[in-house]
């Protein structure tokens, strides 16, 4: 056993900083019971948004500029809601009961118009501009948490094979579920159970991966020990995505990391890519990746699995690497890696024929 400090030993552990929270929404909150909903897909952003009434979600299809959404009943079975003459067309199954108040008041107004052309319709209220913008908000925020729990997952499901909890209470896994090395199965990576992600590596890529299972389970806060290295690791990856880390101070020289990284970032957003653009005009031919830190290590780490370096070797060397481009980054240099793309055109250099000095020689001669 070893008994040397948890805080020297590789590795360590991620866990909710508010445990309780977590619980809740894990095992003591009940689902709700499924009854009707709606769904919208919008082809622009490939976001899919959900709504339990039927008026937020006309509201928000009348923002995209929908003409249809999908409407699920309590047994499951969907739906189109059509938008015709400027007015949403409720499904049968939704329309409200009417109260037995008004219904001599709506029996005299349809006969009324049974004397004319025109047909009585009732209109959907529309919602105050304030609440409008609620309703919006809110199913943006939740299509865009959904589709970021999707992206992480299927990173995830990419670099590792997963090995899932046996019990579960429902959909709810309990116990020990491993990641497992893709170029190496019989390796675990890190391991995930309901308040805790443990790893015994210092490796960048596994302190990403675990910031990622913690982000996917809305962990808002994180609890860290184990290892400084690895620490420092996990705060600045939670930093990066503005969850809170408790359990490592930054140095002066971490925080310099992080402004340097935020900025990359931010410049690789703004920055279009042009893929019709040629090498002449972007600067680079077929590079893809950034000049982070993080990139930097993932290539190191990526070169020496595919070269079968021990384990206890490659992970010095991958903490003398991280050591060393923190120290650089801090400084200011700039590190880059480029990444080439094989399925991209290859862009052949144009070889322009030279002149033919010889027949310029003969027509000046024939010409005196």
């Amino acid at each position: 056993m070893d008994d040397s400090p948890a805080w020297t030993r590789k590795g360590g552990t991620v866990e909710p900083s508010d445990r309780a929270a977590v619980a809740k929404a894990t095992f003591q909150t009940p689902d709700p019971a499924e009854g009707p909903r709606f769904e919208l897909r919008d082809a622009t952003t490939d976001l899919i948004y959900h709504a339990k009434s039927f008026d937020d979600m006309v509201v928000k299809a009348d923002r995209v500029g929908a003409l249809r959404f999908t409407a699920i009943d309590a047994q499951g079975q969907r739906s189109f809601v059509h938008k015709a003459d400027g007015a949403w067309q409720r499904p049968p199954w939704l329309e409200p009961a009417e109260p037995a108040r008004d219904r001599d008041a709506t029996a005299a107004q349809n006969k009324a118009a049974s004397k004319g052309s025109a047909k009585v319709v009732p209109l959907t209220p529309v919602a105050p501009a304030v609440q409008a913008d609620a309703v919006v908000a809110r199913i943006d925020a939740e299509a865009e948490r959904g589709a970021l729990v999707v992206r992480l997952e299927a990173a995830l499901n990419e670099r590792y094979v997963i090995k899932r909890a046996m019990v579960s209470i429902g959909d709810k896994p309990v116990g020990q579920t491993e990641y497992r090395f893709r170029g190496d199965t019989s390796r675990v990576a890190f391991t995930e159970s309901t308040f805790r992600l443990a790893t015994d590596t210092n490796s960048p890529s596994v302190a990403r991966s675990m910031v990622d299972v913690a982000e996917a389970r809305d962990w808002k806060a994180l609890r860290v020990s184990g290892h400084e290295e690895f620490r420092r690791m996990v705060w600045f990856e939670a930093s990066l995505r503005g969850v809170r880390t408790i359990g490592y101070e930054p140095l002066p020289s971490d925080m310099a990391w992080l402004r340097s990284e935020r900025e990359a970032r931010q410049v690789n957003r703004i920055e279009p890519t042009a893929r019709t653009a040629s090498p002449a005009a972007t600067g680079k031919a077929s590079a893809r990746g950034s000049g982070s830190r993080k990139t930097v290590l993932a290539a190191i780490e990526a070169v020496l699995v595919a070269q079968r370096v021990p384990e206890k070797r490659r992970e010095a060397i991958m903490t003398a690497a991280a050591e060393n481009l923190a120290k650089r980054i801090a400084a200011g240099e700039v590190h880059k890696v480029k990444v080439y793309d094989k399925g991209a055109p290859q862009q052949q250099p144009v070889v322009r024929p030279a002149p033919e000095q010889q027949r310029a020689r003969e027509r000046t001669a024939h010409v005196r």
